[in-house]
């Protein structure tokens, strides 16, 4: 007797527990309690199998139709801001009031998006859409199953492309732009994740944001809705002049990334400082009316870029293509430039802190007024916590709250993502704390996160150039200069050292040396002038031994160390040798180079500090370095907004790739309900329940309530002590706040 697999809808023998094909096991559950549990049938044909992915405005499920007999994908409709789903439940929760209608409208767009859509089942690089419908409380779409890979995938694993290799997939998209386009459809969404590369070499675009022009307006969480990097101004804007133009830039910016290994700096910087490097001045190497097309798509103004995807692809095909020159924004004499704002808060705010210190012996101020029984004053609002928000949704979060919203500067940091919030202040660079009581009107000042501003240069000693070079184009770091080593102990052509600036790096193999981003690299290269003399020698056994020691062990045996390759092994240490060629034992010739390969030890990645980001966000941030993510314990929370991170398992910093991260998300205020449920309770014990003495005047008192309706998990147990806050701006981690 055969069954379908759940993982992959394959049929297989029902003996089998596991499926042969993908290794699905079968009765597996849903891996959040909002998704749709496996071997639902949905609209009476549609079997709904395991999670393909998912996003801020929806689910996709591997599916199989039950009438045609075809493996299908089935995209759900579910914003996450707006609605959720109940443990053990099919239909969908929507939020009530403004989200309730704002989950309606999107609905509702993505639908009669969906209907138009339909229409372009024979245009190669659109996906097929295949049937949509209402049920659950939400809408569902049917389409065809793709199998590939997306383009962010593919760049995963190999970090950049050729200009030859990146060229036709673009122009592949740029193809099927220009028939949407042609209907009024604009997709407002492209990037790597959106553009699928399937097996035959056929280009999918994917995911038109129909719902995400309608939940722009009101949604707080913009970070889900725009994709840093590839964002264009308008998208930005409340009510922003969008067209085809939108999806040019876009484009652009994902033709930029292909080939340079990086973004684009995100467009609402680049207005106020455009750092845009050329792709030519990052080593790729690109034709000059090319690069001019690229540059001329990803101009700021929408009246200074390429307005249609024809006109794009025409530049793109042209030989003679004049580089367009973006206008200047005006400058404001009235403000003051931003590196002096940055300086000032930065200076001030580190001030406010030692003081702290000295009068209270803490680091860690407490919480605002927060607390229950609080009345606000009729013109007074509570502060938001702004930190790890990034920059336009705190703008949206301030202004909605009638504040003024300001960018006093920007600062490093290890752990806040680049262009989300470091800190708040008031105008007179104050700290504000979340639930500070403000007047309507009063400013709130924000430092942003520029990054680490570094990159970690990996172990390329005793290396071929040419391989260390194209190492280095791969971080974003050309190496524009040589140098020849006529002194050192090595074959030629291997680096023997380097320079960033001017200065000398001490690359040892044992761990990663970091360098300022754009650093200018000089390569040390050997001209292979030492003389090793004649006879033959033993080739010795490198095995388990450092790069040092290998490197004299043979110069003793008049024989030359090369780096053949650099691997991440758990199991052996770094920088030592995992195997070598000849092998031990073998006789050599005086002169010959023995190549190795040495472990880089176990792969590591920088966890980020995810706190008060959306869950999609968070999840989206922390899956993209190589980390697990579990969201299942949520917990009640007066001061973090419903669906964000309240906190995390894993502090920031150097983690093992594949760690699995727990995040607590919050389930906004605890029900009203449920408060006075444990106030009966306290005065219960209070009045001679308890079987304790209680002291005459306890104060707030911890307690423990029965578990709410919806089960929860909890992770990691919060600080124990009241200064903690769990957050790194209030916290000062390391200088880093």
């Amino acid at each position: 007797m055969k069954q379908l697999c759940l993982g992959c809808m394959q049929p297989y023998d029902t003996e089998y527990e596991v499926c042969p094909y993908c290794g699905y096991l079968q009765n597996t559950p849903a891996k959040e309690v909002y998704h749709i549990a496996p071997g639902t049938t949905i609209h009476g044909r549609y079997l709904v199998g395991r999670v393909l992915g998912s996003g801020g405005f929806g689910i996709t499920y591997i599916g199989y139709d039950l009438t045609l007999a075809k493996k299908v994908a089935i995209k759900e409709y579910l914003p996450i801001e707006f609605a959720t789903r109940m443990p053990n439940q099919t239909n969908v929760t929507v939020y009530a009031g403004e989200k309730y209608e704002q989950f309606t409208a999107g609905m509702k767009k993505s639908l009669d998006e969906a209907k138009r859509l339909a229409e372009f089942r024979q245009t190669e690089g659109i996906t097929q859409i295949f049937d949509f419908f209402e049920e659950n409380n939400t809408a569902y779409i049917v389409m065809e199953l793709l199998e590939g890979e997306t383009l962010k995938e593919r760049l995963k694993r190999q970090n950049k492309m050729s200009v030859q290799e990146a060229l036709p997939i673009i122009l592949a998209v740029i193809e099927a732009l220009k028939q949407v386009h042609a209907k009024s459809i604009i997709h407002r969404d492209i990037a790597p994740d959106n553009i699928y590369l399937l097996k035959d070499g056929t280009v999918k675009l994917l995911d038109f944001g129909a719902s995400r022009q309608v939940t722009t307006t009101h949604s707080k969480s913009l970070t889900v809705i725009l994709k840093l990097g590839y964002a264009p101004i308008e998208q930005y804007q409340s009510g922003g002049n969008q067209g085809p133009w939108t999806d040019v830039y876009a484009l652009a910016a994902t033709f930029y990334r292909m080939i340079t290994g990086k973004k684009p700096p995100e467009s609402q910087e680049r207005r106020l400082d455009d750092t845009l490097k050329e792709p030519s001045k990052l080593g790729v190497q690109i034709d000059k009316n090319l690069e001019n097309a690229l540059m001329n798509a990803l101009n700021v103004r929408i009246e200074d870029r390429t307005q249609s995807a024809e006109e794009f692809g025409a530049q793109l095909k042209s030989s003679d293509v004049e580089r367009w020159t973006p206008t200047p924004d005006p400058p404001d004499p009235g403000k003051w430039p931003t590196w002096l704002k940055a300086v000032c808060i930065v200076g001030i705010v580190a001030v406010v802190a030692a003081f702290g210190v000295l009068v209270t012996g803490v680091l860690i101020p407490q919480l605002g007024n927060m607390g229950e029984g609080v009345t606000l004053a009729a013109n007074a609002v509570y502060a938001p916590n702004l930190v790890n928000m990034s920059r336009d949704t705190a703008r949206e979060l301030v202004e909605g709250r009638e504040l003024v919203f300001e960018v006093g500067g920007t600062q490093t940091s290890d752990t806040i993502l680049k262009g989300y919030v470091l800190g708040q202040t008031n105008d007179k660079d104050e700290r504000i704390l979340p639930g500070d009581e403000l007047e309507k009107g009063s400013v709130i000042r924000v430092v942003i996160s520029s990054g680490t501003g570094r990159v970690s240069i990996p172990d390329l000693l005793w290396m071929q150039g040419d391989k260390v070079s194209q190492r280095l184009e791969e971080l974003g770091l050309p190496a524009v200069n040589t140098r020849e080593d006529s002194q050192s102990w090595a074959p030629k052509g291997v680096v023997t050292g380097f320079e960033a600036n001017g200065e000398n790096l001490a690359v040892n193999g044992t761990e990663d040396v970091e360098v300022e981003e754009g650093a200018v690299f000089t390569l040390l290269v050997s001209a292979g002038n030492a003389d090793a003399g004649s006879g033959s020698a033993q080739v010795p056994d490198l095995s388990g031994v450092s790069e040092d020691e290998a490197y004299s062990t043979l110069q003793n045996e008049g024989l030359f160390l090369e780096k053949e390759e650099v691997e991440y092994n758990p199991s052996v240490p770094r920088g030592q040798i995992i195997s070598q060629t000849p092998a031990a034992g073998t006789q050599a010739a005086k002169g010959d180079v023995i190549k190795v390969t040495v472990s880089s030890g176990a792969r590591k990645v920088q966890m980020v500090d995810v706190q008060n980001m959306q869950e999609a966000e968070a999840r989206q941030a922390l899956e993209d370095i190589g980390l697990v993510v579990d969201t299942s314990s949520q917990e009640y929370s007066a001061t973090v907004e419903a669906g964000r991170v309240i906190s995390q398992s894993v502090a920031p910093g150097p983690v093992d790739e594949g760690t699995t991260v727990s995040l607590v998300i919050s389930r906004g205020p605890e029900p009203a309900q449920t408060t006075a449920a444990r106030t009966t309770a306290r005065q219960t014990t209070s009045a001679g329940g308890g079987g304790g003495q209680q002291p005459a005047n306890p104060g707030p008192q911890p307690t423990t309530t029965a578990a709410p309706p919806e089960p929860t998990t909890t992770a990691a147990p919060p600080p124990t002590t009241t200064e903690a806050s769990g957050n790194p701006f209030w916290d000062w981690h390391d200088g880093n706040q």
